[in-house]
């Protein structure tokens, strides 16, 4: 079984992370990515607990937290910046970082050969006969491997491909996102943030060296597009008035560094793979980012798959039994994300001074608590 070789569609984390995952244990891929060059697209991103045990199995762990920045404890606040819940991370037996995904890429990229990713290739369709599965690119070339996994995001076409097309769920709200060098005192290290008030959130994660991504959150519709002066323009007026450094971020990201997009997700599938083919990372269960747990999970599946290639005797069982082993997890984690999504979203004025009195009277053990149960995930064998 391990003479096959496994095709991996998608060159993002979730794509990388497999492939090395794999290599590690001497099981032969290659990642087809369409793109000229690999980049990963958005500004930064928690790793949590269950992430970073991940990553130090994969011995990675100590370059990534010299890249990152601590994170320790998460602040919810008002928009005059009054702390309405301190969430205390707790002691594990691996940190919680903050780190941009571009280095979170790079990292991974190293340890992997450079012969196992291919550029340029993007997929068309694919078929299953005999065994094999045959990859058909639009670049006119075909491969053959003895399973597929599809790790092409949210819009993956794998999952199409499976299961037929069908488009993401818009959540009813918009998300910005950027990067900036900060050296003011208006954060305290290893304390991450996320500001709530009507409709809207402001979030702060400081990546390490004295930069930080921001991201921000709009109830707008789903066809909102920017406005005549620009997205930087549009969210200084959005967040006027905010605590600091709210304004001082805004107004040191350059306005072709803001990235925006829809809160998006897609209902749990009831099943992830047919045949040889299956799903990982955002192709199987795209999550809205309330939670901080999307890279998070894709690095899980990544993990979970190589384990089950060393249990089971055939590819065809290894990739059922995977799919077995996540699919209650992931679906959790769409879930709760939705309900934290709808919860900082509120925006009815009565709604959101209720909201405000109840979390700063919720003890926030009860937070933290629940909290641990997600990071202290332990792989399955």
């Amino acid at each position: 079984m391990r003479r096959g070789q496994i095709g991996i569609i998608g060159g993002g984390i979730g794509g990388i992370a497999t492939a090395l995952a794999l290599h590690q244990i001497g099981v032969p891929v290659i990642v087809y990515e369409r793109a000229a060059c690999l980049r990963e697209i958005g500004a930064g991103m928690m790793l949590w607990p269950n992430a970073t045990r991940v990553l130090r199995d994969l011995g990675l762990l100590e370059q990534m937290v010299a890249r990152s920045g601590p994170n320790t404890h998460f602040l919810v606040r008002s928009a005059s910046g009054r702390i309405l819940m301190n969430i205390a991370l707790g002691k594990f037996d691996v940190p919680a970082v903050c780190i941009r995904r571009t280095d979170l890429l790079a990292i991974l990229l190293r340890a992997l050969p450079s012969e196992c990713v291919r550029l340029g290739y993007e997929l068309d369709h694919l078929k299953q006969a005999r065994g094999k599965v045959q990859i058909y690119f639009k670049n006119g070339t075909t491969e053959e491997h003895a399973a597929v996994v599809g790790a092409d995001g949210s819009r993956s076409r794998v999952r199409s491909e499976l299961f037929g097309a069908s488009d993401p769920v818009y959540r009813g709200y918009a998300i910005w996102r950027g990067l900036v060098r900060y050296t003011g005192r208006a954060t305290m290290p290893g304390y991450n943030s996320e500001t709530w008030g009507n409709g809207k959130r402001f979030g702060i994660l400081n990546t390490g060296h004295g930069d930080f991504t921001w991201y921000a959150t709009a109830n707008v519709p789903k066809d909102h597009g920017d406005g005549p002066r620009g997205r930087k323009k549009e969210l200084q007026e959005m967040f006027a008035g905010w605590h600091e450094p709210v304004a001082d971020f805004l107004e040191a990201t350059e306005e072709s560094g803001i990235l925006k997009h829809g809160a998006r997700d897609r209902p749990p599938l009831p099943r992830w793979g047919i045949g040889r083919v299956t799903l990982l990372g955002d192709a199987a269960h795209p999550c809205t980012p309330n939670l901080g747990q999307g890279g998070c999970m894709a690095l899980e599946d990544a993990f979970v798959l190589a384990r089950c290639v060393e249990r089971e005797p055939t590819l065809v069982r290894v990739l059922r039994r995977y799919e077995f082993l996540r699919r209650k997890r992931t679906r959790h984690m769409q879930q709760r994300s939705q309900l934290m999504g709808r919860i900082g979203q509120l925006e009815h004025p009565l709604i959101v001074r209720g909201r405000r009195v109840v979390t700063r009277l919720l003890p926030a053990r009860i937070f933290e608590y629940n909290l641990r149960r997600i990071y202290a995930y332990g792989i399955p064998g």
